[in-house]
């Protein structure tokens, strides 16, 4: 079955161009799907008019305000066209611009095969977003992993239950949110190089759409979106507030699941992460400073009156050398364990291929672990297919 298309159907491609090199190669990447050329807009409304047209392809002639603006009139003929520019370069006002109107990406030239499949996708995408339009009526769950103490094993977590829950429905569906800001590592951990982050959406601020953050998000190789942390830590405080919490309820309406792997402090932007929270995964290792550390960090929520029934207790490194009781444990922190993650060598392994263990290693005893901490956010109505055992709910049994 050609990439794109639906059921063995093909799907007609225009590109709109007059520059011949562009339009010989973008077509060698559309092989099974129809193809219609146009030289200009007009042109290609006319053929629009003739016959059904996928979606449109502009070369980087139009990458100026006024090109994007000319491109857009394809809309006039179908409003529900995908359009995607391609750009010599990304830039920020004309991707800004294009949004608006309506484009559905701006991609860097020069076409290859991995970015015409993605535009390919975009076509099953859009049909998608309109049967999500008509038929959903609830807003997504925000899920944030937390840990007070670096090195717990908070962003391993994070990767492991995002992947698994799109693993378990839509991943298209899934999206994380690598709020640690200063020294984020989701993208490393899923092996994804993201081209923007959460810093083009606090400078963009005052423009911030579903759209725009769309745009923003990098896809993992499941097609899980991510939104990546700043890629230097001096970014982080240009990353306020203000924007993590619009960010947040625009993706509750964009997505099923919000992942948000968090900063092992609270800090402003940690604490309103946790306010606007459904669950919270307190990740917590089985030594010392790390118990003493979520003691503390319970003891200062407790001042604001955080509601605990939200926070899910999560051991790991369980089968260490460190002997700690876990009895004693749930009495100093005041939480009943709910799921535990083994101590293995295939995570160190997993974390280095720069692949989660649940579909790296999807037999091991700690991915079977880290479905168990996923059936605690998992949202039946969502994901109608996480149907596992008790022995996978209950980690003590």
């Amino acid at each position: 079955m050609a990439l794109g298309t639906s059921s063995g159907e093909d799907r007609t491609v225009m590109l709109v161009s007059s520059d011949q090199k562009f339009v010989e190669g973008a077509s060698r990447f559309l092989n099974g799907h129809k193809v219609h050329t146009a030289r200009n807009v007009t042109d290609a409304q006319r053929r629009m008019v003739e016959d059904h047209v996928d979606l449109a392809v502009l070369d980087a002639s139009y990458a100026t305000e006024s090109g994007v603006i000319d491109g857009g009139q394809l809309l006039q003929v179908d409003p529900d066209l995908p359009i995607v520019l391609v750009a010599s370069t990304l830039d920020m006002s004309v991707l800004r611009v294009a949004l608006r109107i309506g484009y559905k990406d701006v991609v860097d030239a020069p076409v290859d095969r991995p970015k015409m499949e993605a535009m390919l996708g975009l076509i099953e995408d859009q049909a998608q977003r309109e049967i999500l339009k008509e038929a959903k009526t609830r807003i997504g769950r925000i899920i944030t992993v937390m840990s007070p103490k670096g090195g717990a094993g908070k962003t391993m977590t994070t990767a492991n239950v995002a992947l698994q829950l799109a693993m378990w429905g839509d991943p298209g569906r899934v999206v994380v949110v690598d709020a640690d800001l200063q020294f984020g590592d989701v993208c490393i951990a899923m092996q994804v190089d993201p081209v923007h982050t959460i810093v083009e959406a606090s400078r963009e601020l005052d423009d911030l759409d579903e759209d725009l953050l769309e745009s923003l998000l990098s896809t993992h190789a499941s097609g899980l979106k991510i939104l990546a942390a700043p890629l230097e830590p001096s970014l982080a405080d240009e990353v306020s507030t203000q924007a993590v919490v619009r960010v947040l309820g625009l993706l509750k309406r964009m997505f099923d699941y919000i992942i948000v792997d968090t900063a092992p402090f609270l800090d402003e932007p940690v604490l309103s992460i946790l306010e606007r929270s459904d669950d919270v995964l307190l990740v917590v290792d089985m030594d010392l400073p790390s118990v003493k550390n979520a003691k503390l960090a319970l003891d200062t929520l407790k001042l604001i009156k955080y509601p605990f029934e939200r926070m899910k207790l999560v051991l790991n490194r369980v089968n260490s050398k460190a002997r700690l009781d876990i009895g004693e444990l749930e009495r100093s922190l005041e939480l009943e364990v709910q799921a535990a993650i083994s101590s293995d060598k295939l995570v160190p392994r997993a974390v280095n291929e720069g692949e989660p263990a649940v579909s790296l290693y999807p037999r091991s005893r700690v991915a079977k672990d880290l479905r168990g901490v996923a059936m605690l956010v998992v949202d039946e109505e969502a994901t109608p297919n996480a149907a596992v055992s008790d022995g996978q709910r209950k980690w003590f049994k």
